[in-house]
């Protein structure tokens, strides 16, 4: 009894320590976007207010300038409105820190009203242009090669967009020097683009490799925090049940007293192999420390877990006799969000279950889910 204690008391203090509400940056798989954190995003919306102040400032205060379109009081204007949305944004980021939509419509303002600024540049090469390049990169490096993509797609859209117009403006024609510029710039975003699709992709295998447990190939405690919260994140959303399966290899260390540790890693390896010969593609099998195992089971009834428990604990058995190293497995089971509505109240009960399942049958090979 003491041990098992002492293994409760280890999995309580090793959870995730990370707040719901947490401010860094973070990688979404579903969405492929990384998520800047807080104190990044309040960078870029200084960046933004920066930027349309050195808009008021070249276009109202520059001696000889005058837009070459609009007039300055509607060039204003349109200042005015963009800071209105960046100020709007910075608010609604303020109480809710991710949001892609949120996102994607701050990044098509930013080009928007750097095309506006372009087409009313007197310059035959437009200092203005190089703002393209910021949008371009700012949004590519905060939020990943998706909307890096997008925002060089629609930066050269608005660029071909303004050189038309420009264009028919006889007193403001193409200059070689601004073509020249643009093919340059669209250069340096291009190979930009590239280099950034390498470095997501080097990203997203270290990413990966460190959510695998090295030993057995499951997911790791790090990665099982990660994907559990994000599942209760959606059970506040979805009307949708899963089963959190937690498994607890018995007399494992007996094996790794007598045998010696390398045994003791074929033992966890083993099981391993039994734990993802059982679940389907979309369930998830994770090693969260020593002989303790966690089974992410969707779309899927106590009933149907309990049958696939029972499944578990007889190939168990099966693989003791074949190789005579006695050992078994309690099986804990418990339903989110039915039995707590976060990781560590449904890890609660799935214990209760397993010391219950441990009194009741010493030796054997219990598994008892928490249905109450």
């Amino acid at each position: 009894m003491g041990d098992q204690t002492r293994r409760r008391s280890d999995r309580r203090r090793h959870r995730d320590r990370r707040a719901p509400g947490d401010r860094r940056a973070a990688w979404d798989e579903a969405t492929h976007m990384r998520y800047p954190g807080w104190q990044e995003q309040v960078v870029q919306f200084l960046t933004r207010y920066l930027f349309v102040t050195l808009g008021v400032l070249y276009f109202n205060f520059t001696s000889g300038i005058q837009p070459a379109w609009l007039t300055p009081a509607q060039l204003n204007l349109a200042y005015a409105l963009y800071f209105l949305i960046n100020t709007a944004n910075f608010i609604h980021a303020s109480g809710k820190h991710i949001c892609p939509t949120r996102f994607r419509f701050a990044m098509w303002v930013d080009i928007a009203i750097t095309g506006i600024s372009v087409l009313n540049d007197p310059y035959d090469i437009p200092p203005s242009l190089l703002v393209f390049i910021m949008v371009v990169l700012g949004n590519g490096m905060r939020y990943g090669l998706r909307l890096f993509g997008e925002a060089l797609v629609g930066s050269f859209a608005a660029v071909m967009l303004v050189f038309t117009l420009r264009y028919l403006n006889a007193d403001n024609p193409i200059t070689p020097g601004m073509l020249f510029l643009n093919l340059f710039g669209g250069i340096i975003l291009v190979y930009a683009y590239i280099l950034m699709g390498r470095i997501e992709e080097s990203h997203r295998q270290l990413e990966h490799k460190s959510k695998i447990d090295t030993l057995t190939g499951l997911t790791n405690r790090r990665g099982l925090l990660e994907i559990t919260s994000q599942l209760f994140e959606r059970l506040q959303r979805d009307n949708m049940k899963f089963v959190v399966m937690f498994a607890d290899l018995d007399k494992f260390k007996a094996i790794n007293d007598t045998y010696g540790h390398a045994v003791g890693d074929e033992v966890l390896k083993a099981f391993a192999g039994i734990l993802q010969g059982t679940v389907r593609d979309s369930d998830i099998a994770a090693r969260i420390g020593g002989d303790e195992f966690v089974l992410i089971l969707h779309d899927t009834s106590l009933d149907e877990a309990e049958n696939a428990a029972r499944r578990i604990q007889q190939q168990v058995a099966a693989d003791t006799r074949q190789g005579g190293l006695n050992y078994s497995v309690t099986i804990g089971l418990g339903e989110a969000p039915t039995h707590g509505s976060d990781f560590d109240a449904l890890l609660h009960h799935v214990d209760k279950a397993m010391y219950r399942s441990k009194s009741a049958l010493r030796g054997g090979e219990p598994m008892e889910s928490e249905s109450g």
